[in-house]
């Protein structure tokens, strides 16, 4: 942090988009969560399952205690429960182990297949705590709801019906299994009497499973019908939200076209100023010198805001396609970045003190160029008159290199420091500060930031000054641009310019 005053410095790190959307899954999976949402309740069911290895581990430790269990009427074991408990743990590793590597790859294609095995596996392991616990004498069949609702929530109704089946088909299996003497029928109540065939009393179990399937293509229909309206609803707003965007970057191709079509009246303008101050036509009253003064002082900021709107408009319009990258001094950039900033810092008597050792990244130089600039602009515009701006570069702890620009400025109150990056936003106290500001710089920052993975975190205590940490990228190999790539690139340098 800029000012000694550390403990009441607030700090805000700009968050880096996760990529672009994943799409729903093919034709009747259409209604299917995305993958970047399903990776999300993967881990959340990963989540979840861990209590239900406690609840099944609790009940095991408490079998070790007979007595325990037979004063509330339960017959003591101890095996099943912790076996199951075991297996849950082993699958639970398995999932989120691969959730993990999913989420740190940043394409969760698999995410889908995950929470398919995840589904079945419980299911499996379900089946048998429901035949260890009483498939008929206890309501425990009730636990497959939980994934029949689940699975409406998270995929599609063809999806969720095949869950529902499955678990159908595995009950009554169970039941088959027990009534045929493969398997002798458990439950969890001491002195409960033994079952009797079904052949002997059929009608009691027929109308039990089938009820419980009743309940559980019933309970499937209704969450699906409601999981499908609300995705519908979803989608609608989606479609809105997409013909808004439409709309924006409509106006913004507008915007565009009005802004190249005054930069050179004002490039014009500010010229025959410059002439006039120089004395070309003559000597100026003093009157007339201020007056011209004015005028040139408003050109420049106009055309500023001119050339940072058309660089903004130039990062959205390329950030869809592949750019030119290319292997890059950091500190070589930031020398010449300093030095454009340098006449402002003189007008301001604000010293620039810079420690930079070489540190290479891969990007776009002249985006970088866009970024550091404005950073160093910012931190020279919203210093006190007389202060001083540290620079500071070098190769950070994972060979990327980490850049330090710090001020001992006006400094930017908490509640204000997460919107400093949006665009058109200044606080108060910057506006009474500085009103040459456009409120554009720090939105091209975090464009140029996210197009570059450039994690930044900013410091900041109102009247004691701003630090912007950067981490940039680890430089790698190149890769060629492709000519058309080539072509859009040069002439975002000649905007620019």
């Amino acid at each position: 942090m800029a000012a000694n005053n550390e403990s009441s410095a607030a700090v805000y790190e700009l968050p880096l988009p996760a990529g672009p959307p994943a799409a729903a899954g093919e034709a009747d999976g259409h209604a299917r969560l995305p993958e970047t949402l399903l990776l999300k309740n993967v881990l959340w069911f990963c989540h979840l399952r861990w209590a239900v290895v406690a609840i099944l581990g609790t009940f095991g430790l408490l079998g070790l205690f007979p007595q325990v269990l037979a004063h509330v009427g339960l017959r003591p074991t101890a095996d099943w429960p912790l076996v199951a408990a075991g297996i849950l743990v082993a699958g639970n590793l398995a999932f989120s182990g691969h959730a993990r590597l999913l989420k740190e790859s940043g394409v969760p294609r698999y995410a889908h297949i995950n929470l398919w095995g995840q589904i079945v596996f419980d299911l499996v392991v379900l089946t048998g705590v429901v035949h260890y616990a009483g498939s008929l004498e206890t309501n425990i069949t009730f636990a497959y709801l939980f994934h029949i609702v689940l699975a409406c929530i998270f995929l599609s109704g063809t999806e969720s019906l095949a869950v529902t089946l499955i678990a159908c088909v595995l009950y009554m299996a169970v039941l088959a299994a027990e009534d045929a003497g493969l398997v002798a029928p458990q439950t969890l109540f001491a002195g409960a009497p033994p079952r009797l065939p079904i052949a002997a009393e059929p009608w009691i179990p027929i109308w039990n499973l089938a009820l419980a399937l009743f309940i559980w293509l019933a309970v499937w229909y209704l969450t699906s019908h409601l999981a499908a309206m609300v995705r519908a609803r979803d989608e609608e707003l989606g479609e809105t939200n997409r013909r808004l965007e439409a709309a924006l970057e409509e106006r913004s191709r507008h915007m565009l076209r009005t802004t190249h079509e005054l930069k050179a009246p004002f490039a014009a303008i500010h010229a025959t100023t410059q002439l006039l101050l120089d004395g070309q036509c003559g000597p100026l009253p003093d009157e007339a010198r201020a007056f011209v003064q004015r005028i040139s002082t408003r050109c420049r900021r106009l055309a500023n805001e001119i050339q940072e709107m058309v660089q903004l408009a130039n990062l959205r319009s390329e950030s869809q396609g592949t750019l030119p990258h290319a292997a890059l001094d950091v500190a070589e950039i930031l020398r010449g970045c300093i030095g454009q900033v340098k006449p402002l810092a003189e007008e301001r008597k604000v010293i620039i003190e810079a420690d930079l050792a070489q540190a290479r990244t891969v990007g776009v130089e002249e985006h970088l160029k866009m970024l550091f600039a404005n950073l160093l602009g910012n931190a020279v515009g919203y210093s006190y008159e007389g202060g001083r701006v540290r620079v500071r570069c070098r190769p950070g702890e994972g060979g990327g290199p980490e850049v330090v620009i710090e001020d001992h400025g006006i400094g930017i109150p908490a509640d204000k420091l997460p919107r400093v990056f949006d665009e058109y936003y200044r606080t108060d106290e910057a506006v009474r500060h500085n009103k040459q500001s456009s409120g554009l710089g720090l939105a091209i920052v975090r464009h140029v930031a996210e197009e570059h993975g450039i994690r930044i975190r900013v410091e900041s205590c109102p009247g004691a000054g701003t630090t912007f940490h950067l981490r940039l990228a680890v430089e790698r190999e190149p890769s060629e641009p492709d000519s058309e790539n080539k072509e859009n690139h040069d002439g975002l340098r000649a905007d620019c310019r």
